[in-house]
């Protein structure tokens, strides 16, 4: 239909009517062209008087738009009356100059003569939207700053991100929003929280995530930013889009959950009808995100803050108790061992006194490792070699194992020389590798490995400072462990073996072995997939050799013009340490602490030798002490010993002019002899 095939009284009627109309005013025909527009039309759209006149109406839109407009007129012209449409149907309108501007419409079906034409009532709401849009950014910025203050600031985790993604759906008008997270090694995602999700969602996100490509491609699509339903139409990931929408999802952004340096999970947001994240919407979907990684990161520090300060409270009342029992079993094993020189002949009496001395040793046994995980255990650290221990440990555990588990060696050549106590380096390796033996009672692999790792701040997975670093790895495919057990694998005395199969001491010490000498250690775990533990421990420097051996002593008798002066606070062992060395010729003075013990430094200048206790109660330690005592008497031989090291330590490796001989406590009193002796004889 044209304007001349209107009778002249229904143009004149419908132009007087567009003319009154404050708003633009277009009349189209069942074919979509345009019969008549007012003014207020041409003057909106950038037309010139009477230009609009047999135009489509699909030229004043934009032309991504006109294909689908163009169906929904065919199905409006249809049937318009079953079909009424008033104002606040929105689409963008476009200027003949090509600019777009968002029109707010209203349809109405009027009859003429020839047939019905439709009116439609244009308005320009560009102001409007603009009004909208400012007070949709102020009430999506009150729900970042609610959204800020849950992911900083709240108490309880869990709470906070399931507001967290409450809020997020109601800012947004969601139809579902969920929270993956990062699984075992970053080897699997699962929904952590989710709202707005019935049954049906949940198991549908749990399908797309169970697609094995779905991580490695998701992660590459979203290497820019939030990942959108445009980039699911095509490629890889398309399948999933088609599974969301079967749910009844017709548009998902999903933001990546990043860190510095790991994959942290994703946010899915879920919205029912399509096109639904405009440009804004996805920057407010990265500032959540932002913030949901943040609290994720929150979370674990709190968490690590916790097993820290745990551990230390732990480490310091065992280091206390381990101290005291120590000295214990000192007296008691000094005792005995007087007792056993006194009764030579007695034979039944020297099987009692040897039970007792072997009870005593598997005492001192307990107290080393009880001090190892206090970090309280002297080291003797140098520069050892990882490749033969590593072998050696294989090779052993090949024999041990037996022919159920495989165990895989990964260790090159090159791999740098690590600083550590290598007995105790051995031990935990050993400690690693056996406790895993228990998780594969059917049999597996067993790897055992060394690396090199540059540290270059201290925000890594481990909290070390940066620099050079060697992890030894010990993995296997086991049983797994759950969290809760996970969250207690340091602590002493914790073990999941039965009753008399485990003293739950392994791991303990291997914590604070690595604590102690400058590394970490770090567990992942996960129930059907196996453990993998990892001990990091620093480089050896180049120049760090190890420490000369002195003279060994050929033996004789002690000279009496050797005088000891004992210093130690705890009486009985005092004179446990007096009677071993008087009784094979030593002069002995006695003293309770160390400021007696300097008087009597300055009283005796014969003094030949200080034999101390690190440990002194109140005041100078033993360490203080022979750095005051040397000031004194520049010659003077010292000994200390400890059933720990205490304050400032018996090494100290900045000063290697200030390190002395340490013995450790209970001590026999062939050892201490032959200490005293050899340090002697080689000064």
């Amino acid at each position: 239909m044209n304007p001349q095939s209107l009778p002249a009284a229904s143009l004149v009627m419908l132009s007087m009517w567009f003319d009154i109309a404050p708003d633009a005013m277009i009349a189209v025909d069942r074919e979509g062209l345009i019969v008549l527009a007012n003014a207020e039309a041409e003057r909106m759209f950038g037309y010139g008087p009477a230009a609009l006149g047999g135009v489509a109406l699909e030229t004043l839109l934009p032309e991504s738009l006109r294909h689908a407009h163009r169906m929904h007129r065919h199905d409006y012209m249809a049937a318009p009356r079953q079909r009424p449409m008033g104002m606040g149907y929105e689409l963008l309108g476009l200027k003949r100059d090509g600019q777009s501007f968002p029109v707010e419409i209203g349809l109405s079906p009027v009859d003429t003569e020839q047939g019905t034409v439709t009116i439609a009532s244009v308005r320009d709401i560009s102001e409007t939207r603009r009004v909208r849009q400012a007070l949709e950014r102020t009430q999506r910025d009150g729900y970042i700053a609610s959204i800020s203050r849950l992911a900083l600031e709240s108490p309880d985790y869990e709470l906070a991100i399931r507001r967290i993604l409450e809020l997020t759906a109601a800012a947004m008008a969601l139809a579902g929003a969920a929270i993956l997270s990062a699984g075992w090694r970053g080897s699997g995602f699962h929904i952590s929280a989710f709202t707005g999700l019935s049954g049906g969602g949940v198991q549908t996100l749990s399908s797309v995530l169970a697609n094995a490509d779905f991580i490695g491609n998701a992660v590459d699509a979203g290497e820019t930013g939030v990942i959108t339903s445009a980039m699911l139409h095509e490629g890889p990931l398309e399948g999933m889009r088609a599974e969301l929408a079967r749910a009844g999802f017709h548009d998902v952004a999903i933001a990546p959950l990043s860190s510095r340096h790991e994959l942290l999970g994703f946010l899915f947001a879920l919205a029912a009808e399509p096109t639904s994240f405009n440009q804004e919407k996805v920057h407010f979907l990265q500032s959540i995100a932002h913030l949901l990684a943040a609290a994720i990161l929150r979370s674990r520090t709190e968490e690590q803050l916790a097993h820290a300060q745990r551990l230390e409270a732990i480490g310091q009342l065992t280091g206390g108790v381990a101290h005291d029992f120590n000295n214990l079993l000192t007296v008691i094993s000094g005792n005995l061992q007087l007792l056993e020189a006194e009764l030579p002949d007695q034979s039944g009496l020297q099987e009692v006194i040897a039970s007792a001395l072997r009870a005593v040793d598997r005492g001192s046994n307990l107290t080393r490792r009880l001090l190892t995980f206090a970090r309280r255990q002297p080291l003797q650290p140098r520069a050892v070699v990882p490749r033969p221990l590593i072998e050696e440990l294989g090779n052993m555990l090949r024999r041990t194992l037996g022919e159920t588990i495989l165990v895989e060696i990964d260790c090159a050549a090159d791999v740098p020389d690590v600083y550590a106590d290598p007995n105790e380096l051995d031990t935990a390796l050993v400690n690693l590798a056996l406790n895993a033996r228990d998780a594969m009672p059917r049999g597996g692999r067993r790897g055992i490995g060394a690396r090199e790792i540059a540290l270059e701040d201290a925000t890594n997975r481990w909290k070390l400072p940066s620099g050079r670093y060697v992890a030894f790895a010990v993995s296997d495919t086991g049983t797994g462990m759950p969290p809760e057990v996970q969250a207690h694998l340091f602590e002493p005395f914790f073990t999941t073996k039965e009753s008399g199969k485990g003293s739950g001491l392994g791991l303990s010490m291997v914590y604070g072995f690595a604590t102690q000498s400058g590394g970490s250690v770090a567990i992942d775990s996960r129930l059907g997939y196996g453990t993998h533990v990892e001990l990091v421990l620093p480089q050896a420097r180049p120049e760090t050799e190890a420490a000369s051996e002195l003279p060994t002593s050929s033996g004789g008798q002690a000279k009496r013009r050797h005088t000891i002066l004992v210093a130690e606070d705890e009486a009985d062992v005092r004179i446990v340490a007096a009677r071993f060395l008087t009784a094979v010729g030593y002069h002995v003075v006695a003293a309770a602490s160390a400021r007696e013990a300097l008087d009597l430094l300055n009283a005796n200048p014969d003094v030949d030798m200080l034999f101390s206790d690190v440990v002194l109660g109140s005041g100078m330690d033993g360490v203080e002490l022979a750095h005051e005592a040397r000031r004194v008497c520049p010659e003077l031989a010292i000994l200390l010993t400890s059933g720990y090291r205490g304050p400032g330590g018996a090494r100290r490796s900045d000063d290697p002019a200030a390190t002395f001989e340490l013995l450790r406590k209970p001590y026999r009193r062939e050892q201490l002899v032959a200490t005293i002796r050899r340090i002697l004889e080689g000064a």
